[in-house]
């Protein structure tokens, strides 16, 4: 056993010398050959370089690759070095001045996604740098150490501008995250290693009604911008800091032996830092926006082993496309859907569409993990790739056997669950009506802010999705809040579960994203205790991009 006590893999799985296609769980590795191209691990400058500021200030442009047709990146020149998208590295505690330069031909602006900051630096939308002007931030680091991102938020736009190239990375770091890498002697960039997912298409974003529904799904799945990479690892401990980047798509991340055997990981941390102590985990949904950190134990690994990272198969439960029984079926928009429409004039004897005949695939009512995932192609939805079908992402090769001592603390950190004994209880249900969807029946309308709490009071927020929606990853800036229980669970999740309130080992710890699938209720906690001086506003909306843009976001003021 490895120093976490998970499984061990098989001896030789393969030889050193030979190329991973002679194993047939390998050889539709993302679907082609297995030799794809060398993981890209982000270093001192480059795209998603560490940067660390210590204080300084810094310029931040948003500006075209060139090269890159319709790529779109923030740039940074700091002591010498050229970045692209770079992690920023800061300490808690820590001043950050950076002046964003917006060299675009349309209205954006940077959102800082988890860091706890007031309404002029959150970078809402509210507040837009327009072309050719400067838009100034100025706040100070008061979150735990964990990994946050930042990406842009101009509303309506902000889909396209994500998609496009414009988002990056921030890590926070204290004594904990000290501590910890000294423990499992981690190395940023060498043992401890970013995986940002992203999918895309080969004809870039040019969302349809369909996609603005739905999602943006992509064709291909990319890590670290490279589609169907390996990584060559040693027998140690590696940690893995995953980031969904994804406009609109969830993924059911896990690892797997060449032949096919599941292997278990450490989840140290999710959106809001690290968990007390490691959960054990055989697979993890990550939602748009969500982090999860993790650890894979390779001591007992042999040379030429291979493990896969890879999204298995579930039922992405896209149910406004389905009835139940009991329950009067969602209008389904055909036009927007691009889906033949009956003649016009068509009445009430008019046949009912042929769903099936028209290569519509439906979830039956109710399906759990082993329903055929939607097949967004085949509606007209974008993508090749369907939301919920299993595909390998990334090899681990083992090429090296090594003495490592490292071993995983006991604990982690600590967390005090957020006292909710005076807690007031706000609901917010999740739907669509009018071509929309909607928050409490309601779509964002620039300066209002229909949520209103009380400076230094704790909310529990009581999170309702119809059953007739589909799974919407909810975000709150501003504040990190605490998962208390999950209510009429899909079956997919019952194997998840971690205690007797539903809740799944990524809901642990402090979160800012959480998913909430059809039909299921999750009910959170929030402490609306903040340093800032007067009232501020925030937003609450989904993280599925394209509804996010579409209006599924709601103004919160605090004071």
């Amino acid at each position: 056993m490895g120093a976490l006590g998970l499984c061990a893999l098989p001896r030789a799985a393969l030889p050193d010398n030979a190329a991973s296609t002679a194993d047939p769980a390998l050889r539709d590795f993302c679907g082609a050959d297995a030799n794809g191209p060398a993981l890209f691990v982000p270093g001192t400058h480059g795209l998603f370089g560490r940067l660390t500021p210590n204080g300084e200030r810094l310029r931040l442009r948003a500006g075209t690759l060139a090269g890159k047709p319709g790529a779109l990146a923030y740039l940074v020149e700091h002591r010498g070095r050229q970045f692209i998208n770079p992690t920023l590295v800061m300490r808690r505690g820590e001043r950050v001045r950076i002046d964003f330069d917006n060299a675009l031909t349309e209205p954006t602006i940077v959102h800082w996604h988890g860091l706890a900051v007031d309404t002029h630096n959150d970078g809402a939308g509210m507040s837009l740098a327009e072309p050719g002007k400067r838009y100034s931030y100025d706040f100070e680091i008061r979150n735990r150490s964990a990994l946050y991102w930042y990406h842009p938020h101009p509303h309506g736009m902000t889909g396209a501008q994500a998609y496009r190239g414009l988002f990056g990375m921030i890590e926070v770091e204290d004594e904990d995250e000290r501590r910890l890498r000294t423990a499992l002697d981690l190395t940023p960039g060498a043992t401890e290693i970013p995986l940002v997912l992203q999918d895309r298409r080969a004809t870039g974003y040019t969302a349809s009604d369909a996609d603005r529904m739905h999602g943006f799904l992509g064709d291909a799945v990319y890590i670290n911008g490279t589609a169907c990479p390996y990584l060559d690892v040693a027998s140690r401990i590696y940690r893995f800091r995953v980031l969904n980047a994804s406009n609109a798509r969830t993924y059911l991340l896990g690892l797997r032996t060449a032949d096919g055997n599941a292997v278990p990981f450490a989840l140290i941390g999710t959106d809001g830092g690290l968990l007390p102590a490691p959960v054990r985990c055989e697979e993890a949904f990550v939602a748009s926006a969500e982090r999860i950190d993790i650890l894979v134990d390779l001591t007992d690994a042999s040379v030429g082993d291979t493990l896969v990272l890879e999204t298995r198969a579930f039922d992405p439960m896209h149910m406004e496309m389905s009835t139940t029984a009991g329950t009067p079926p969602a209008a389904v928009d055909h036009a927007a859907m691009g889906h033949p429409m009956p003649a016009a004039g068509a009445g009430a004897d008019a046949p009912a569409v042929d769903h099936a005949a028209m290569g519509h695939p439906m979830p039956a009512a109710g399906a759990g993990a082993d329903a055929p995932a939607v097949d967004h192609a085949a509606m007209g939805h974008g993508g090749s790739f369907p939301e919920g079908a299993p595909r390998a992402l990334l090899q681990l090769r083992v090429r090296k056997r090594i003495a490592y001592a490292g071993r995983v603390p006991e604990q982690l950190t600590q967390i005090a669950a957020i006292d909710i004994a005076d807690a007031t209880e706000r609901p917010l249900r999740l739907g669509f009506a009018k071509g929309r969807w909607r928050i409490n029946d309601r779509v964002f309308v620039m300066g209002e802010t229909p949520i209103e709490a009380k400076r230094g009071t704790v909310e529990t927020w009581l999170i309702r999705n119809y059953f007739n929606s589909m799974p919407h990853a909810m975000h709150l800036h501003g504040f990190h809040f605490q998962v208390l229980e999950r209510q009429t669970s899909p079956d997919q999740l019952a194997a998840l579960k971690v205690d007797t309130r539903g809740r799944l080992a990524t809901d642990q710890g402090w979160k800012d994203t959480v998913l909430v699938w059809p039909g299921e209720t999750v009910r959170v906690a929030i402490d609306f205790a903040m340093p800032f001086a007067g009232a501020q506003t925030y937003m609450v909306h989904c993280h599925n991009l394209e509804h996010e843009d579409g209006g599924m976001m709601l103004g919160v003021r605090v004071a």
